[in-house]
């Protein structure tokens, strides 16, 4: 027999806690703010100009810009305020 019990360990408290909650708030309102911004170039710009390499470069910066807050997002949510969680297998 394979039973796995999964216990959660402590609530997350305290400064981290609370400083990786305003900076995921802060990052979200960025993330949010620069996926306006790309959608705004691509939907005013003209023709000729979405053409030209300099700039999809600025698009693919502001992509990159995105998933690195993205990330920076998960990485604040995980290491800041998800619950750790020990499992315990009894065989």
């Amino acid at each position: 027999m394979h039973i796995e019990k999964i216990e959660y360990g402590p609530e997350k408290e305290g400064l981290w806690s609370q400083v990786a909650f305003a900076l995921i708030i802060l990052l979200t309102l960025v993330a949010a703010g620069i996926t306006g911004l790309i959608f705004w170039r691509i939907l005013i710009s003209d023709v000729q100009v979405a053409s030209t390499r300099q700039f999809n470069e600025d698009i693919g910066k502001l992509l990159a810009y995105l998933l690195f807050d993205l990330a920076a997002i998960i990485y604040l949510y995980v290491k800041g305020l998800l619950q750790d969680e020990y499992v315990t297998t009894l065989e």
